[in-house]
Parts: structure tokens; sequence; C-alpha cells
């Protein structure tokens, strides 16, 4: 081997490193990592009301007492991810009848409740979590 080639190679080792380097603060810059102290784990942020939203299927209905509309509840937290076993409460604005399927959240934030009714109407339906209640709100009607 000669001496160009000994540079070479300790030229492409130190380059090769350098980039290992990189790649690694890289990596720890992204991940929630600590060195002193306790890190914070995913998921355990505060909960979001912006984050956080809720939405109905279909949103028209028969008022006819068996035909289902699904509310679907989604709790997030700062970072956008699920918050789980929380209890979500509806209010609705008429008389709905309110089947809880889910209402403590799972490990993606969701909450499931079905509505049926035997009044037609409008109605609209508002989320609340610790009687703190989401931003958004959702309209359905029932025919």
């Amino acid at each position: 081997m000669g001496r160009l080639d000994y540079h070479r190679y300790y030229l492409l080792s130190i380059l090769a490193s350098s980039l290992l380097f990189v790649l690694v603060a890289i990596t720890i810059s992204r991940t929630r990592t600590s060195l002193f102290g306790q890190a914070s784990a995913p998921g355990l942020s505060s909960m979001s009301l912006e984050n956080s939203y809720l939405f109905a299927s279909p949103l028209i209905s028969q008022a006819n007492g068996t035909s289902i509309v699904r509310v679907t509840v989604f709790l997030l937290n700062t970072q956008g991810l699920g918050m789980s076993t929380k209890t979500v409460k509806l209010r609705i604005s008429g008389p709905l009848t309110v089947s809880q399927v889910q209402p403590v959240t799972d490990t993606f934030g969701r909450a499931f409740f079905d509505l049926t009714s035997t009044n037609p109407g409008d109605y609209t339906i508002s989320a609340s979590v610790e009687d703190v209640f989401l931003s958004q709100t959702v309209s359905v009607v029932f025919r």
C-alpha cells in the first residue's frame, strides 16, 4: 500500500466517522432524549383542544329510532398524538338517544357514540373531557 493510498484511506475513514457523528447527532436531536434527567415519553404532553376534533357519520339520518349516527371524538395532545384513558362526554342540543359505545378514549384517542332519534330536527353535538369542551362542534339532521 503506497503512501498516497494510505492518505486516501485515512481521509475516507475521517469522513465516514464525521458523517456517522452527524447522523447520530441528528437522530438524538429529533427524539425526546434527555442525557440529564428523565425524558418525557411521547403521548404524555397535555391535551390540545385545537388538535382534538369530532365528526359524525352520516350527517343526515332517519328519525325512526333505529337509524344510527356514529359520533367519533379524537382527543389529541399538543404533539397530535392520541390521548388514552380519558372519559369523553357529549352535549346534545335536543332530544336524542345517546349510546356510549366507547366513552373512554383508546390508544389512538378515539371515543365512539351512537345517536338515534324519533324527533325530526337539526341537532348540534359538542364533546367535553374533564369539563372542558372541544372548540369544534358537529351538526346532524334527523328527518
